[in-house]
């Protein structure tokens, strides 16, 4: 083998570690924003699915197996109108076949009260991550939650009059528009008069 053979056959097998590392933490970050979106939609195989069925959840106000933790958590989740779950800052360190992932999350609970007003509870932390790659595809293993900010705000409800699953209020699963896919480019738009949506906040607050 010549130098220059030498060389080309190092540099793709650079390319080729570089490859598979950068796919990797792709594939991890992607179960991240899956696992936002089943807690969102209340969708409980997608949130199950982003789990060996063998792992383990920290959330602290639950702790066991995360398949067990979806069973409780996802009609928790369902009792109320809807959540945000963000999932921002993901570090991700891949050793093997196994992961240590660090990111930073922020959800928004909004919760009903008896009359026209909502809490929205606002919760800020970090997940510390191990997940596992079996047969090619990355999952959680363990879970661990980091609190760092909670916080809650009353306030009034000021959703707009739309009609029940009414596309452009969030819904749970599987009325949410983004289960139509592609679909979604073909439904009929509504047409809506236009709002003064700084005026109509001024008058609410006026005085």
């Amino acid at each position: 083998m010549t130098a220059q053979t030498e060389a080309t056959s190092e540099m793709i097998a650079g390319l080729v570690a570089r490859l598979e590392r950068l796919e990797a933490q792709e594939a991890i970050r992607d179960v991240m924003y899956r696992y936002a979106r089943g807690a969102d939609r209340g969708d409980i195989e997608l949130f199950k699915s982003c789990y060996w069925p063998d792992a383990t959840d920290c959330h602290w106000f639950w702790n066991g197996n995360a398949h067990e933790f979806a069973d409780y958590v996802i009609p928790l989740l369902r009792e109320i109108p809807n959540s945000q779950h963000s999932i921002t800052n993901p570090i991700i360190e891949i050793d093997g076949d196994r992961a240590v992932a660090e990111c930073q999350w922020y959800v928004l609970h909004h919760i009903e009260l008896d009359d026209d007003r909502f809490i929205d509870q606002q919760g800020e932390g970090r997940y510390l991550d191990v997940f596992e790659r079996r047969d090619g595809v990355w999952k959680i293993l363990h879970r661990q939650t980091a609190m760092e900010a909670l916080r809650e705000h009353v306030a009034l409800n000021l959703t707009r009059d739309y009609p029940p699953l009414h596309p452009a209020l969030g819904q749970r699963a599987p009325h949410d528009a983004v289960y139509r896919g592609a679909a979604i480019a073909d439904d009929e738009i509504y047409q809506m008069p236009p709002s003064d949506l700084w005026g109509d906040a001024r008058a609410r607050h006026a005085g």
